[in-house]
C-alpha cells in the first residue's frame, strides 16, 4: 500500500536540509576579517579590499539570472545611498562577463560597482555557495554579519548591522 507524504513533511524536510547547507556554506572557509584581495571592477578598476579600511564593506555575491538577487539589488542600491559616506558596496559576480554586468548594472540603475567573470574564485575562496550572499565587514575590517538567501525585509537587519557599525 502507498502512503501519500504530507507537503508539511517534505517542506520540512527541505528546509532542515536546506538551513544547514545554508549554515554550513558560510562557515566553510575563515572570514573573520575582511580579505587580502584584489578584485576586478566591471569599470575597468581595481580595489584591494584592505584598503577600504574605514569603511564598513558590503560584499553582495549575485548573479544576474539569480531570482532572489535580483530581488535584493534594489535594498542594496537604498543601503549605499543612505550610508553613501561610510559604506562601500560591492557586487561579486563570478558568472556573468563584464559587458553584461555593465549593462545589467546600467539598467538596474545601481549605484555600486560590480566584478565579474574572471576566472577567479573569491566565492569559494570566501566559502560562499548559496546565492544572493552578503557579507559585511566593520570599519576595521572584522566580520559583523553573514546572510545568505533573499528574506522579505532582509534589508533591515542590514541596516541595523551597519548603524551598529559605524557607531
Amino acid at each position: 500500500m502507498r502512503r501519500k507524504v504530507s507537503f508539511t513533511i517534505i517542506l520540512s524536510v527541505f528546509l532542515t536540509v536546506f538551513g544547514f547547507y545554508a549554515v554550513s556554506a558560510q562557515t566553510k572557509k575563515d572570514i573573520k576579517q575582511i580579505p587580502d584581495l584584489e578584485l576586478k571592477l566591471n569599470n575597468g578598476e581595481t580595489v584591494k579590499l584592505k584598503e577600504l579600511k574605514g569603511k564598513v564593506v558590503l560584499l553582495d555575491f549575485w548573479y544576474r539570472t539569480c531570482k532572489y538577487c535580483v530581488k535584493s539589488i534594489p535594498g542594496l542600491i537604498e543601503l549605499q545611498e543612505e550610508f553613501k559616506d561610510d559604506l562601500v558596496v560591492i557586487g561579486v559576480n563570478h558568472i556573468d562577463d563584464e559587458q553584461d554586468v555593465t549593462e545589467y548594472i546600467e539598467y538596474k540603475k545601481m549605484n555600486y560597482l560590480s566584478t565579474y567573470r574572471t576566472g577567479e574564485n573569491i566565492y569559494q575562496d570566501l566559502g560562499v555557495s548559496l546565492f544572493p550572499t552578503v557579507i559585511l565587514y566593520d570599519k576595521d575590517g572584522n566580520l559583523i554579519k553573514v546572510k545568505s538567501g533573499h528574506t522579505e525585509g532582509g534589508t533591515d537587519s542590514l541596516r541595523k548591522a551597519i548603524k551598529k557599525a559605524l557607531k
